[in-house]
C-alpha cells in the first residue's frame, strides 16, 4: 500500500505509555494523517502504516517477514510501537495546500481497510500479553537448548567413564584367560588320568585269563583306589567346573560390555549425526544472516535513496522558492547552483547568503524610499498613519524575517557538511560492509569444505562401523560356538561321570548278582521249601477252619432240626389252638418269648452263613494271591538273568564308545585351543580398531568445538556491525526529521515573506 507520506507533525520513540497517550491525543483532535511505526523484529525491518480519519484508524498495513493488511495488521503495528525500541511518525494531511483525499486512497486500497482502532487499551494489553507469552516460548527454548547442551556434556562424562571401565574389564578379561588357560590345562591331565583308568579297566575287562580272576581281589582294591582318585579328581572337577560357569558369568558380562559398546558406539555416531545437523543447521543460520545482511543493505540503500531525494526535493523546494523570490523583485537570478554536486553546495549557501544580504540591503533601501514616502503623506490623515505603523510593524518582521533566514542557512549549511560527512561514513561503511561480505563468503566456502569434510569423515566412521559391528558379530558367533563347545564338553563331561558312575554301579551290580546268584541258587531250594511249608500251614489252617466251619454247619443243623421240631409242634399246637382258641388266649404271652428267641437264632445263623461265605472267598483270594507271587518271582529272577547279561554288553559297547568319544574330545580340545587363539587375535585387532576410532573421534570433536567457538566469534562480529547499522540508520533518520522540520518552517516563513510582500505591494 503507498500512501502520501504528509507532513511530519511528530516524530517520538515507541513505548507502551506513548503510544496509549498519542492515540489519546490524535483522537481528542479528529486527526487526519498517518501514524508510522519503524522497529527491527530480530534481524527483520518490520514497519506499520496507519490511516486516521477523524482520529481513528481507517486503513491499515504492516510489513516485515510477512505482509498483511486490513484488521489484522493493527495488532501487529501496537506491537511494534509498544516496544521501546520503536520510531513513531505522526504525518498530518490537513495543512494549507494538501491535496490528499482519505476516501480516495480508501478507494484505493479496501483490502487494507479497518472498522476502526476501538478500545486501544484492550487490543494493546492483548498484544502485550502475546508479546509476553512469546518471550517466555522463547526463554523456555533457551532452557530446552541449554538442557540438551548439557545433556550432551553428560553423555559425553558417561562415555569416558565407560571407556575406562572397559579398559579395567579387559585388563580382568585377561587375567581370568590366563585362569581359564590354566584349568584347561588341569582338566586336560584330569582327562589324560581318566584316559589311562579308562585303560587299565578296558584291559581288565577283556581279559579272561584265570590269572586276572584270581587276582580279582586285587584288582578290586586297586579299583577302589582308582575310585578314590577318581572321585577327589571329580572334586576337583566340580570346583573346575564352577571356576568355569564363574569364568562364563564373566564371559558372559564381557559380552555384555561388548554389547554396551555396541550401544556407545551406536550412540557416538548419532551425536556425530546430531552434530553434523547442527553444523548443517548453523551453515542454514549463517546463510540466513547473509540473507539478512543483504537485506538490511537493500534497506540501506533504499533509505540512502530517500534520503537523496529528500535532498533531491530540498534542492528543488529552494530553487522553486528562489524562482518566487526572484518573480516578485524581477530582480533575483535563479538559484541553480545547488542541482550539482554535493561539493558545490558550500558555495551556492555562501551566493545565498550573500543574496540574502542584497535582499537585506534592498529591503532597507526599500524601507528608506517608504519612510520618505511617508513623510511625504504625512498630512493625507489618520490612515495613512495606520498604514505607516503596519508598514513599521511589517517591516520589522521582515528584518527578523531575514535574519531568521540567514540563521536557516548556515545552519542547513551545517547540516549539508553534516550529512556529506555521513555519507562519506555511509560509503566507507559500505565499502567495510563488501569486505566483510567477501570475508563471509571466505568462511562459507571454510564451511563448506568442512562439512565436505564432516561427511567425509562420516562416510568413513559409517564404514568403520560396519566394518566393526561385522567383526563383533563374527566375534559372536565364535564366542556362541566357543560356548557351545565348551556347553558339549562340559555335557559330555557329565555323560562321563555319569558312565563312570553308571559302570562303577554296574560293575557292584554285577558283583552283588555275581554273589547273589550263589545265594539265589541255594535260597531258590530253601524258598522252595519254605513256600512248601507255607502250604502245608495254609493247608493246615484252611482244614481247621474248615473243620470249625463244618462244626459250626452241623451245629446249625441241628438247631435248624429243633427249629423244624419245634415248628412242627408249634402246628400241632396250631392245630390245637384253633380247637381252643379261648384257652390259648392267655397262653399267648407265654409264646412270645419264644417266638423272639427264636428269630433271633434265625438272624444269627443268617450272619454265620454271610461269615462262612466271607471266609470262603478270602481263603480262595490268599490262594490266587499265592500263586501270583510264586509267579511273579520266577519271572522276576528270568528277567534279571537277562537283564544282567543285557547290562554286561551294553557295558562293553559302552566302553567302546567311550574311547571313541575321548579321542574325539581330545581332537576338538585341540581345535578349541587353536580357535581361542585366533579369537584372541581377533579380539586384539578389535580392540586395536576401536582405540584408533575413539581418538579419530576425539579429533574430530575437538575440530567442532573449534568451529564452533569460530562461528560464534564470527556472529558476535556480525552481530556488532548489524548494532552499528542499527545505530546509524537512526541518526539518518533523525537528520532527516530535522532536516523536514527546516523544510517546514522554510516553507512557512516564505509564506509569510508573501504575504508580507503583497502586503507592501498593495501599500505601494
Amino acid at each position: 500500500m503507498e500512501v502520501p507520506p504528509g507532513r511530519v507533525e511528530r516524530i517520538s520513540d515507541g513505548g507502551e505509555e506513548a503510544i496509549r497517550a498519542i492515540l489519546a491525543e490524535l483522537r481528542a483532535m479528529k486527526f487526519n494523517g498517518l501514524l508510522k511505526t519503524s522497529v527491527f523484529r530480530g534481524d527483520t525491518p518490520s514497519q506499520g502504516v496507519l490511516v486516521l480519519r477523524g482520529g481513528d484508524g481507517v486503513l491499515a498495513e504492516h510489513r516485515s517477514k510477512v505482509d498483511i493488511a486490513g484488521p489484522t495488521a493493527v495488532p501487529e503495528i501496537l506491537k511494534d510501537a509498544s516496544s521501546e525500541r520503536a520510531q513513531l511518525e505522526v504525518r498530518t494531511y490537513d495543512y494549507g495546500h494538501s491535496a490528499i483525499s482519505i476516501d480516495q486512497l480508501q478507494r484505493s486500497y479496501p483490502e487494507a481497510a479497518v472498522k476502526g482502532l476501538g478500545n486501544a487499551d484492550e487490543v494493546l494489553s492483548k498484544v502485550l500479553i502475546q508479546e509476553a507469552a512469546e518471550r517466555d516460548a522463547y526463554l523456555r527454548d533457551l532452557d530446552a537448548r541449554r538442557e540438551q547442551e548439557q545433556q550432551l556434556v553428560d553423555r559425553e562424562e558417561e562415555l569416558y567413564k565407560r571407556k575406562w571401565e572397559l579398559e579395567q574389564e579387559y585388563q580382568r578379561s585377561g587375567v581370568r584367560q590366563k585362569e581359564l588357560e590354566s584349568l584347561r590345562a588341569e582338566l586336560q591331565a584330569v582327562k589324560e588320568a581318566s584316559g589311562m583308568i579308562m585303560r587299565r579297566l578296558e584291559e581288565r575287562r577283556t581279559a579272561e585269563d584265570v590269572e586276572i580272576q584270581s587276582q580279582r581281589k586285587v584288582l578290586t582294591m586297586e579299583s577302589e583306589k582308582a575310585r578314590a582318585e577318581l572321585e577327589v579328581q571329580r572334586r576337583n572337577l566340580t570346583e573346575r567346573t564352577a571356576k568355569a560357569e564363574d569364568l562364563e558369568r564373566d564371559f558372559a558380562a564381557r559380552q555384555t560390555s561388548l554389547a554396551d559398546r555396541e550401544a556407545s558406539i551406536s550412540a557416538r555416531e548419532e551425536s556425530l549425526e546430531r552434530e553434523r545437523r547442527q553444523m548443517n543447521d548453523l551453515y542454514a543460520s549463517l546463510q540466513a544472516e547473509t540473507e539478512k545482511i543483504s537485506g538490511a543493505r537493500e534497506v540501506f540503500d533504499t533509505r540512502l535513496a530517500d534520503a537523496e531525494r529528500r535532498e533531491r526535493e530540498l534542492i528543488l523546494r529552494e530553487q522553486a522558492s528562489g524562482e518566487g523570490e526572484g518573480r516578485l523583485r524581477q530582480h533575483d537570478a535563479a538559484v541553480s547552483a545547488r542541482e550539482k554536486t554535493v561539493g558545490d553546495r558550500e558555495k551556492a549557501v555562501e551566493s545565498r547568503s550573500k543574496n540574502l544580504e542584497a535582499r537585506e540591503a534592498k529591503i532597507a533601501a526599500e524601507a528608506a524610499t517608504l519612510a520618505k514616502h511617508e513623510e511625504a503623506l504625512d498630512g493625507q490623515g489618520t490612515t495613512l498613519e495606520d498604514r505607516r505603523d503596519e508598514l513599521a510593524r511589517a517591516t520589522e518582521r521582515m528584518e527578523k524575517i531575514a535574519k531568521e533566514l540567514a540563521m536557516r542557512d548556515r545552519k542547513l549549511a551545517e547540516e549539508e557538511r553534516e550529512v556529506r560527512q555521513r555519507h562519506e561514513e555511509v560509503q566507507h561503511r559500505e565499502r567495510e560492509l563488501v569486505a566483510q561480505g567477501k570475508e563471509l563468503e571466505g568462511q562459507n566456502h571454510q564451511l563448506s569444505e568442512t562439512v565436505e569434510e564432516l561427511t567425509h569423515s562420516r562416510e568413513t566412521l559409517k564404514d568403520q562401523a560396519v566394518k566393526l559391528l561385522r567383526s563383533e558379530r563374527a566375534l559372536q558367533e565364535r564366542l556362541r560356538a566357543v560356548e557351545a563347545r565348551e556347553q558339549e564338553l562340559a555335557k559330555r563331561d557329565s555323560v562321563t561321570k555319569k558312565r563312570e558312575t553308571a559302570l562303577d554301579k554296574r560293575e557292584k551290580a554285577v558283583e552283588t548278582e555275581e554273589a547273589g546268584l550263589v545265594d539265589r541258587t541255594e535260597t531258590t531250594g530253601a524258598g522252595s521249601e519254605d513256600l512248601k511249608a507255607r502250604k502245608d500251614e495254609m493247608e493246615r489252617e484252611y482244614a481247621t477252619k474248615r473243620a470249625a466251619l463244618e462244626r459250626r454247619v452241623r451245629e446249625l443243623d441241628e438247631r435248624e432240626r429243633s427249629v423244624e421240631k419245634e415248628s412242627k409242634s408249634l402246628e400241632g399246637l396250631k392245630a390245637g389252638l384253633e380247637e381252643h382258641e379261648a384257652a390259648l388266649l392267655g397262653g399267648v404271652h407265654e409264646l412270645a418269648p419264644r417266638k423272639a428267641s427264636v428269630e433271633k437264632a434265625e438272624a444269627a445263623l443268617a450272619r454265620e452263613q454271610e461269615k462262612l461265605r466271607k471266609r470262603v472267598a478270602s481263603i480262595e483270594a490268599r490262594e490266587a494271591k499265592l500263586k501270583q507271587e510264586v509267579d511273579r518271582r520266577d519271572s522276576a529272577r528270568e528277567a534279571r538273568a537277562r537283564e544282567l547279561e543285557a547290562a554286561t554288553a551294553a557295558l562293553r559297547e559302552q566302553e567302546a564308545t567311550l574311547a571313541q568319544r575321548e579321542q574325539e574330545l581330545d581332537k576338538r580340545e585341540s581345535a578349541l585351543e587353536e580357535r581361542a587363539g585366533r579369537t584372541e587375535a581377533e579380539r586384539k585387532r578389535h580392540e586395536e580398531s576401536v582405540a584408533a576410532l575413539r581418538a579419530s573421534i576425539q579429533d574430530r570433536a575437538a575440530k567442532l568445538e573449534a568451529m564452533k567457538s569460530q562461528l560464534a566469534a564470527e556472529r558476535a562480529d556480525i552481530q556488532e556491525t548489524r548494532f552499528e547499522h542499527k545505530a546509524r540508520e537512526a541518526k539518518l533518520k533523525e537528520t532527516q526529521a530535522k532536516a523536514e522540520k527546516t523544510d517546514a518552517d522554510l516553507e512557512r516563513r516564505k509564506k509569510e515573506l508573501l504575504r508580507i510582500k503583497e502586503g507592501l505591494k498593495k501599500i505601494r
